[in-house]
């Protein structure tokens, strides 16, 4: 895309003034011949400095425009659609044609600096976007000069340069309602699968957790469920942490239905206390069925309301924060939660979950 500008020069000895001179002739946009002729240098190397001087800029003339960013973009993203998923390519087409090609437009990347990007970046924290948006934006940016730097022989990434957005972010927690999640109980269309989720929602565990339990982990005598061990795509192992071995107490109406769940199992599969809850002896249900159990019911409860509307959308990992914020509602301290969850530390789940608390500045005057 650069303009040629068949540049060719020649120092040369004017004999009678005992004097030298240069001549540079080039090509201008329109392929018309140009010519620059500079005379009265005393000495050879005074020529051919400022001969190299003016070669220097016309190659810089040469640069203007020799890549649009927006044509940069428009073939990046050509590229871009052979390459990745439709969700993938649909993000990159709305960060670069509402932010980053109404702001760059036609610019040079040869002629990009720091400057601008830094400026671009300011432009965008002022516009009340999220940080995660930002800095989903500020990837896209840093791919498309990349290419630029593949196929196109740019020397620098300036966006890359300059870093990311720097800003803090406080990442949004979906979570369910007691309400909310009965309904979606409600739906679920077996007792396997009510028992899972209702067991992910009463007790906060993660869903490794829940894969990797085993009938031995259960104590109907004292109401608790022992967590040990954790199911990573199949793969059992310790938990991270000491924090996360701990005994998560239920209520009485989970415990009775670990107990009829676990009369349908003996019925209906060969039982042994060391296999596991969900799954076929030692082997749980893989994350992709339970996912599928998730997604399925969630699209009954769709199907019951009105058109266009949908039910509550949360990822399965959610029902924790459910849980949490559950227990927040009804007055638990950090401490108790932070145990309860597997944490070592308050200062996690105070991060998480702290804004949930009730107590604002009206409330706690009734205290004073």
């Amino acid at each position: 895309m650069q303009h040629d500008l068949k540049l060719s020069h020649n120092i040369y000895k004017d004999a009678k003034r005992s004097t030298y001179y240069f001549r540079i002739t080039y090509y201008d946009k329109t392929n018309t011949r140009k010519e620059i002729k500079r005379t009265g240098f005393k000495q050879r190397k005074e020529a051919v400095k400022s001969c190299n001087n003016y070669m220097d800029e016309l190659e810089d003339i040469g640069k203007i425009n020799q890549l649009p960013f927006d044509k940069l973009v428009e073939e990046y993203i050509d590229w871009y659609s052979a390459r990745r998923k439709a969700s993938s390519l649909k993000s990159l087409k709305t960060h670069a044609n509402n932010h980053l090609v109404p702001y760059f437009k036609s610019m040079d990347v040869f002629n990009m600096t720091t400057q601008d990007v830094m400026k671009f970046q300011n432009k965008k924290m002022k516009e009340g976007r999220s940080g995660e948006y930002l800095k989903k934006m500020h990837v896209f940016l840093v791919s498309i000069l990349n290419h630029a730097m593949k196929y196109h022989d740019l020397k620098q990434n300036v966006a890359s340069l300059v870093g990311n957005f720097e800003i803090e972010t406080q990442k949004r927690l979906n979570y369910w309602t007691l309400d909310q999640f009965n309904q979606f109980y409600v739906a679920l269309p077996n007792l396997q699968q009510k028992l899972f989720f209702k067991l992910l929602f009463t007790s906060g565990a993660r869903k490794g957790e829940i894969r990797a339990l085993t009938w031995e982990d259960i104590n109907f005598d004292d109401d608790y469920i022992h967590i040990n061990k954790t199911d990573y795509h199949g793969e059992v192992t310790a938990p991270k942490t000491k924090a996360a071995i701990r005994d998560i107490y239920l209520p009485s109406h989970m415990m009775d239905d670990l107990q009829e769940y676990l009369k349908w199992y003996k019925d209906n599969h060969i039982y042994k206390d060391n296999y596991v809850l969900f799954g076929t002896f030692f082997k749980a249900f893989s994350e992709s069925t339970i996912d599928r159990w998730f997604t399925s019911t969630l699209k009954l409860l769709d199907d019951e309301l009105p058109d266009g509307e949908t039910f509550p959308r949360i990822v399965i990992h959610e029902l924790r924060h459910s849980h949490a914020s559950m227990l927040v509602n009804h007055g638990a301290s950090l401490m108790v939660i932070a145990q309860r969850l597997g944490h070592s530390s308050i200062e996690e789940v105070s991060s998480r979950y702290g804004h949930l608390y009730p107590s604002t500045q009206k409330e706690i005057i009734k205290f004073l």
